[in-house]
């Protein structure tokens, strides 16, 4: 099943790039609790959605790359790259980001970004 999960988590980033939100959010459970740090957890698919609507308002460019996945068993770590410039201040932003997906019966639960690898991979039991 991990490697399952894998492939739904770059199918979900794929229609995220593709402006596909309800397609994206489709892997989530009802209950999901969506962390990304810079902010409150959103709470649902709908939250997650609305949290990417608000996004696109904030910059005038926003890029996402997924360099690597890794599979952790029932959880999922993505090595993500990300670009963009606010659209008020027009200050450029590039950071990396490693996210951990955690998946119970087929859906992601949660999903919580930390700032490095390390932080990543010991979240899910493995080390570098």
């Amino acid at each position: 099943m991990s490697q399952e999960n894998v492939e739904v988590v770059r199918l979900s980033i794929e229609a995220y790039r593709r402006g596909d939100w309800v397609a994206a959010t489709a892997y989530l459970a009802p209950d999901v609790v969506w962390e990304v740090g810079q902010e409150l957890p959103a709470h649902g698919p709908a939250a997650v959605r609305h949290m990417w609507h608000r996004w696109t308002s904030d910059w005038a460019e926003l890029d996402m790359v997924d360099e690597e996945f890794i599979d952790a068993g029932d959880k999922v770590v993505v090595v993500v790259h990300y670009r963009g410039r606010g659209r008020l201040s027009g200050v450029a932003v590039e950071l990396r980001e490693f996210e951990v997906h955690t998946f119970r019966d087929g859906r992601c639960v949660h999903k919580v970004n930390f700032k490095t690898r390390a932080q990543a991979l010991e979240a899910v039991g493995l080390s570098e």
